[in-house]
């Protein structure tokens, strides 16, 4: 199996979440998160992950935010309401990563994948869930979402992110923090 991951508190969570399902010979990670800005902060939880994944093999993808950016052109309404909106970006960032994970997981004979995605109490698990098997099907293999999602889950001692990722999310967070 697979496992895409954008942070360390989240895949700890997800194994949390498919553990009891007992059914995997090998499980990697994946850490595919081209939407990760700046960089300093893609490193930050790259680091965290190598700190706490113990056994697991990780892959490590180039980090190429050109393929983030590539894959976020807007469409003419959004860019005449001011920009994209999370309702638009969050879509396409999932579809992003969850393809790219897929072809990683076909191409290297995985018999599965899933994404830490699902754990986080900030993403919408249930429209990850629907792109997660659309992928699956595309590329035929499995998107496995576990029969308990683990959302909270008690995890110290590495670095934590404060916002999604992307750029965007990096200034709602301190527009936020700041008009409170």
């Amino acid at each position: 199996m697979l496992i895409h991951a954008c942070c360390a508190d989240c895949l700890l969570k997800m194994v949390e979440s498919i553990k009891e399902e007992n059914k995997f010979e090998e499980i990697q990670v994946y850490y595919y998160n081209p939407n990760i800005h700046p960089r300093s902060e893609y490193q930050s939880r790259l680091k965290a992950m190598q700190l706490m994944i113990g056994e697991l093999k990780m892959v490590i993808p180039d980090w190429k935010p050109s393929e983030w950016f590539g894959s976020m052109k807007p469409t003419l309404p959004s860019l005449e309401k001011g920009g994209l909106k999370k309702s638009e970006r969050c879509p396409k960032c999932w579809e992003l990563r969850l393809k790219e994970t897929a072809k990683f997981a076909k191409e290297n004979g995985f018999d599965s994948f899933s994404s830490t995605l699902l754990t986080s109490e900030y993403q919408n698990s249930e429209k990850i869930q629907k792109i997660g098997k659309i992928i699956g099907k595309k590329y035929n293999i499995h998107f496995l979402i576990p029969k308990n999602i683990c959302k909270k889950l008690e995890t110290k001692g590495f670095y934590k992110q404060v916002f999604c990722g992307c750029c965007y999310s990096l200034i709602e967070r301190f527009e936020e923090k700041f008009r409170g």
